[in-house]
């Protein structure tokens, strides 16, 4: 069967590709890998800049076919592929920052928060493996991203190659054993073919560059503010999303990574308009409703977090409510009011000496007024 690469004799191409002025759906479908990364690269400045591409996207299966886009390519290591996953993830990413609710309820729907845990929980464990490192092999010489990348790359192949001799011993045990070969037909070589479980592709080995780590975080933040979508992420997944991201709160992430985090966490903590204000429990492993709005007991500190109980509260300050906990100055509210007083009391002692010594001003002209006419008598 012929590949679904259509030629674009107009332009001169080989096969159809989206520019900065036109969009065409029939370019995602390219199975070659250049044209589809210049096509990508055009979309992603497309998506950046124009409501209705990103519209059209969501009503032409775009949006899915960017997302199988990095399902078939997140376990490829060429620069090429690895650029084609950059600017695919690069469009989503601009979908649901700059799109309308509903836009943004369609990039949940085609599945890119799957792809968004994996890669979180990536980098957190691979960010762990080399912290903790760092800390037991103090050394003179600063470590450079780009460092850590290799060492964590050699690690990754060193435990590989540590593997690798166990299970060949294991293939050769099993050769040894004196049982007979069991032999499947092909009948049941196509069923199993056929309804084999289709699996995510395996990043374990990947480490994540901070630039994808705060793509992550933003597009969560956006999606985050919707009480229907925060629903899906405390619920529709093996991992509590919220409990992911609660880990780059650290003080050891990067400032930016910190504040994104931090935004999404205390979107976790809105109230659903929807349910009448009730909240939800900020202990992630709780997820216990209100009965009635403020019926839990807020956090004191940063008064965002509300909590069932105190046992819920001590849990999820060890957990990692106390990196993103910021304290809420109530002082700052009475400073403004005592400036406006005084503002108001020091004006009103002018404003008496004004009237005062315009009093005083008519009360001399009346009098001058009134002996004017003895000073003619006089012929003064």
């Amino acid at each position: 069967m012929r590949e679904p690469n259509l030629s674009f004799p107009s332009q001169s191409r080989a096969a159809v590709c989206i520019t900065s002025a036109l969009y065409d759906r029939r370019a995602l479908d390219c199975t070659a890998t250049l044209p589809l990364v210049n096509s990508l690269t055009h979309l992603a400045y497309l998506t950046s800049t124009s409501p209705r591409i990103r519209e059209i996207l969501c009503l032409d299966g775009g949006l899915e076919r960017l997302v199988r886009i990095l399902f078939h390519t997140s376990n490829r290591s060429d620069r090429l592929t690895l650029w084609k996953w950059t600017l695919a993830f690069q469009s989503i990413v601009n979908v649901g920052v700059r799109g309308t609710e509903h836009i943004r309820t369609k990039v949940v729907d085609a599945g890119i928060i799957p792809f968004v845990i994996t890669i979180l929980s990536n980098y957190s464990k691979t960010f762990d493996i080399v912290h903790g490192r760092r800390e037991k092999d103090p050394s003179p010489t600063t470590t450079t991203p780009s460092a850590a990348r290799t060492t964590f790359t050699a690690a990754s192949s060193s435990s590989v190659a540590e593997v690798k001799p166990s299970a060949s011993i294991a293939t050769q045990t099993l050769r040894r054993s004196t049982f007979p070969y069991v032999k499947i037909d092909p009948a049941q070589r196509r069923y199993k073919r056929i309804h084999k479980d289709i699996k995510l592709p395996e990043m374990e080995n990947v480490f994540h560059r901070e630039e994808d780590i705060l793509l992550c975080l933003q597009l969560l933040a956006y999606l985050s503010k919707y009480p229907h979508i925060r629903d899906i992420f405390h619920t529709s997944f093996t991992r509590n999303v919220f409990s992911v991201v609660e880990k780059f709160c650290h003080r050891l992430q990067p400032n930016s990574i910190q504040y994104w985090a931090g935004v999404i966490m205390r979107n976790a903590c809105r109230k659903d308009e929807t349910k009448g204000g009730i909240r939800r429990c900020a202990n992630m492993s709780c997820g216990k409703w209100e009965t009635q709005p403020r019926e839990f007991a807020k956090c004191r500190r940063c008064r965002k977090a509300k909590y069932c109980s105190k046992s819920c509260q001590s849990k999820a300050w060890a957990d990692g409510h106390r990196w993103w906990c910021v304290e809420k100055h109530a002082t700052s509210v009475n400073e403004a009011v005592t400036t406006a007083t005084a503002i108001t009391t020091t004006a009103a002692p002018a404003m008496t000496t004004v009237t005062s010594s315009n009093n005083i001003e008519s009360d001399n002209a009346e009098t001058s007024s009134e002996n004017r006419p003895m000073l003619m008598e006089m012929g003064l």
